[in-house]
This record gives structure tokens, C-alpha cells and sequence, in this order.
């Protein structure tokens, strides 16, 4: 049973999340805006954070940023599932810390094959798929301004 932390301004995603992770036998908390979750990951970091990017207060990639600059993001797995989609929404996610990056909506089978991998694989071995994932999504964020230029 893992820890999990969802962030996200939606009561509806948050009750979704929370069911669903529940479901699978994992302790949930929630949070509705980046500033809420800070202070819950200060108290007590959870093995997994699930966030939203588009949240009132603290938005997720500056809760990103304050758990760099507090040197907490090596500790937790990080995922981001968002409606945010562009190719270089995604790059920021990654380059911000995120270990994974799901758009909205989602497959809750895929998100939850999501959940189970990043839980059973090493934050250290996550890396090497993070690493992979931004390359791809860096060529297609430049192939995306590409066509947007046109």
C-alpha cells in the first residue's frame, strides 16, 4: 500500500483519483490547489504525488519549483496528469521534475498501469524513461512550433 498525494482544483477529479486509488488498496489524501499540497508533503512526504498543472494558488509547476528549491522532489514519484497538452506543456512538466506525464482526459486503466509502475520502479531507475519521454516530447514540441508557424 503506497501514500498517495492527488492535487488537483477539481472535487470531481480528486473523488475520481481518490476511488480508484483506493480501489487498488492505496492510501489517499488530497488536496485542492498547489499551496494545500505543499504544506501536506512538508508534514508528510507521500511515495507518490499526482498533480494537476492548472490550480488556483499555487499552481502545479511552481509546486514544482518550491519542491526543488526544498530539495524534496528526489524523495517522491511525480505525476503529472493534466489538460495541458501541447508538447511543450509537457517538456516544462518533465524539466520541472515530473517522472511521468498523463494528458486529460485518461484511460483510468492507463492511468492506474501508470500509478502501479512508477510505485514498483526505483525513483533512480524512473529516470531513465523520464529521460526518454522529454527527448521525445522536446522534437515534438519543436515539430509543433514548426506547423504553428506556417
Amino acid at each position: 500500500m503506497a501514500r498517495i498525494l492527488v492535487a488537483d482544483d477539481s472535487a470531481d477529479m480528486r473523488h475520481l483519483l481518490s476511488a480508484l486509488l483506493i480501489d487498488q488498496g492505496h492510501s489517499v489524501q488530497v488536496a485542492p490547489d498547489g499551496s494545500v499540497a505543499l504544506g501536506m508533503i512538508l508534514k508528510q512526504p507521500p511515495d507518490l504525488l499526482i498533480l494537476d498543472v492548472i490550480m488556483p494558488t499555487l499552481d502545479g509547476y511552481s509546486l514544482l519549483r518550491e519542491m526543488r528549491e526544498r530539495n524534496l522532489r528526489e524523495e517522491i514519484k511525480i505525476l503529472i496528469l493534466s489538460a495541458k497538452t501541447s508538447e511543450g506543456d509537457i517538456v516544462k512538466g518533465y524539466k520541472l521534475g515530473a517522472d511521468r506525464y498523463l494528458t486529460k482526459p485518461f484511460a483510468a486503466d492507463e492511468m492506474l498501469r501508470t500509478v502501479q509502475h512508477m510505485l514498483d520502479t526505483p525513483k533512480a531507475d524512473l529516470k531513465g524513461k523520464t529521460e526518454e519521454e522529454l527527448d521525445k516530447a522536446q522534437l515534438l514540441s519543436r515539430l509543433e512550433s514548426m506547423f504553428t508557424d506556417l
